[in-house]
């Protein structure tokens, strides 16, 4: 299995979901998880972890110069190639090889810093992904498996790597497209490295119907490969604690980027202070759009009745969720959304976005579109001035989730494992 986000290096739902998933197959399989970084204490019974910021990965570039992996997306494999000089002097023969070895022991080192630094994404992810497949590529040798699973698009292309070179099967497990990202116009090099794993693929496993759908219309796959496997919920023992406020709280909580719609949020937030003072808004969550959300102000009317708190860790997350009265995910376009299901458990009453997968399954929560802010404000105001409307939605929220299990997800999983090897 091929990871990226992992516990404690998380940046949204897909860590969560890798770690959850990994537990509940733990027992049912032999499991080998390859991650580029992770807390050597954050550990899992009967799984392997292997950390790619402790390899001594320089024993695996001793002998051969490292390229750019840009074949991948071509479906061509990566070559390697040590090339000797016999026809030049012996003394010139020295000189380029010990120019090669220092250029060498420098790319070594960057792939090792580029693992040990706590930010996976960023500028140089691309780099990251490529230092990933290499030095996947070369792990697998020394590994005994039957069946690659990925995890996204960073490591979509060490899977088709493996896939070619040890001619096993492949399967591909898709939390979060370009798609969702970008939207539908952006084909960019993330979107055709999608692409080029979901045609490779064995089996396809989106995280629900609705992100099964985008793959068959937008990147072209069959229907007869996709089989989506919904989240399950991390069970946890929820609780509720005393405000050092008056007011009614409604949250958004995730990455503040434009697939999250925090713009719808904070709309339809101005709409519902116009017929009841009596709430406050929190923003939870850190992204691209915070700061262009901040600097152009689109808040301040809220003035002191909205809060943005960054990130949060788990701890903060539960404590957020024991104070808060509604939740809100308002996203373009949501794969899954882990965190309204934290919140179910929490016995909050959750309005989602008609766009995403959780609703399949979240069978009582309101959705509205994610545009029609109006819509969603009066959606708010009528769980916040109807008591039996609010407790309807929290108790179907408790049902839906008895059937939310990791270990219903995995048994899905080895059912398609098991497909695979027959």
């Amino acid at each position: 299995m091929l990871g990226w986000e992992f516990p404690p290096e998380i940046s949204g739902g897909l860590g969560i979901a890798n770690y959850n998933l990994c537990k509940a197959l733990a027992p049912k399989t032999e499991l080998i998880l390859v991650l580029p970084k992770t807390d050597p204490n954050f550990r899992i019974p009967n799984v392997k972890v292997i950390d790619l910021s402790r390899l001594k990965i320089e024993e695996y570039f001793e002998e051969e110069s490292l390229r750019e992996f840009e074949a991948v997306i071509k479906e061509k494999r990566i070559a390697f190639d040590f090339t000797p000089y016999p026809q030049r002097k012996e003394v010139e023969k020295k000189r380029i090889l010990k120019k090669e070895k220092k250029e060498r022991s420098l790319r070594v080192k960057t792939i090792h810093n580029a693992f040990s630094t706590s930010e996976l994404y960023g500028l140089d992810v691309y780099d990251k992904v490529r230092y990933y497949t290499e030095i996947v590529r070369r792990l697998a040798s020394n590994l005994e498996f039957d069946i690659i699973h990925v995890h996204d698009w960073m490591t979509c292309p060490a899977g088709v790597v493996l896939q070619k070179d040890f001619r096993k099967p492949l399967v591909a497990h898709i939390h979060s497209l370009n798609v969702d990202r970008l939207g539908s116009e952006k084909r960019d090099w993330i979107f055709t490295t999608e692409k080029q794993a979901l045609k490779n693929a064995d089996i396809i496993i989106p995280v629900s119907q609705y992100t099964g759908s985008i793959i068959r219309e937008f990147y072209r796959i069959p229907e007869k490969k996709i089989f989506p496997v919904h989240n399950g919920v991390e069970k946890v023992h929820p609780f509720r604690s005393e405000k050092n406020f008056p007011e009614k709280l409604i949250l958004f909580m995730g990455r503040i980027t434009t697939q999250k719609g925090p713009e719808f949020f904070l709309e339809a937030a101005s709409r519902i202070l116009e017929r009841n003072d009596n709430v406050r808004f929190a923003v939870a969550g850190k992204g691209d759009k915070l700061q262009e959300i901040i600097e152009s102000g689109a808040y301040s009317e809220l003035g002191a009745k909205i809060h943005f708190t960054g990130f949060l860790n788990r701890t903060e997350v539960h404590h957020i969720l024991s104070i808060t009265d509604i939740f809100c995910m308002p996203s373009v376009s949501e794969p899954f959304g882990l965190a309204a299901l934290e919140a179910a458990q929490f016995g909050i009453p959750v309005v989602l976005s008609k766009r995403s997968g959780v609703a399949e399954v979240l069978k009582g929560a309101m959705t509205v579109d994610f545009w029609d802010t109006e819509k969603m404000a009066e959606i708010i105001q009528q769980l916040l001035s109807d008591q039996e409307l609010y407790d309807s939605a929290v108790k179907q929220g408790y049902k839906d989730l008895k059937k939310l299990t990791w270990a219903a997800s995995a048994r899905k999983v080895m059912a398609l494992y098991s497909r695979i090897m027959n």
